[in-house]
């Protein structure tokens, strides 16, 4: 009798996490660089019901994953913003060690660095920051990452991929560790687009309208615990009543 009730409340669980991303989803549909995130289930089959040989299936949340496809570009006509045309990432350097990114707006910092919105450093490549002089003022950036100011060569944005994608892990902020022992490969296939933005690859539409369906489905599995427990105290009151 109890039987419907795990199933539910196991579906329940991991409606609640699938909410939980999917509204992660939209709350950053606006936010530069922003990559979507996804779940993945699978059931558990256990010994249940009244033959030997019957299962029962019980819903796991297995494990959340980064969807990579790229979001649109969009023009702002800001020197300071760069949008990536290929599969590479900008690395910044954060108190935590070296982190990746695809959100490229630029800014100066006090010190002449360009840092992103939370005053992290871009590295170039030697791993270092990128320091624009304070007598400079117009700033360029090419398809390969070369940053001049006023026509005087300074740097190059350093620019990398990774074979393996899935090994990089959201920490917040749309900054990306990678897995250990995982290292970066030059990205020469990469443009940089100077005065564009990628935004983010949510679909706001679609991820409303999931978040919809979660929401239905997860009353629905409510209501199907609901009568659950009426038939099991229906048939208490009856047994108590025979005997």
């Amino acid at each position: 009798m109890e039987n419907p009730l795990y199933i539910g409340l196991s579906r329940q669980v991991a409606l609640r996490r699938q909410l939980e991303v999917v509204a992660n989803n939209v709350a950053n549909m606006n936010t530069a660089g922003f990559r979507a995130e996804r779940m993945l289930f699978e059931a558990a089959m256990e010994p249940g019901g009244t033959k030997p040989n019957d299962r029962i299936a019980f819903t796991i949340d297995r494990a959340t994953y980064t969807d990579h496809r790229a979001g649109g570009l969009s023009p702002t006509d800001n020197p300071y913003d760069v949008a990536l045309d290929g599969d590479g990432w900008l690395q910044v350097r954060t108190p935590d060690g070296v982190r990746y990114t695809r959100d490229g707006r630029m800014r100066r910092d006090v010190d002449g660095q360009l840092v992103n919105a939370s005053g992290f450093p871009y590295l170039d490549d030697n791993q270092q920051p990128i320091v624009i002089p304070s007598d400079r003022s117009r700033l360029s950036v090419g398809t390969d990452g070369l940053v001049s100011a006023d026509n005087d060569m300074l740097a190059r944005l350093r620019v990398v991929r990774f074979d393996r994608p899935q090994a990089l892990r959201q920490t917040g902020d749309v900054l990306f560790d990678v897995e250990p022992g995982t290292d970066p490969q030059p990205a020469p296939d990469t443009r940089l687009i100077q005065g564009k933005v990628e935004q983010s690859n949510v679909q706001g539409i679609g991820e409303v309208t999931r978040m919809m369906e979660l929401s239905r489905d997860y009353q629905a599995v409510t209501r199907m615990m609901d009568e659950g427990q009426d038939l099991l105290r229906s048939a208490i009151n009856r047994l108590g009543k025979a005997s």
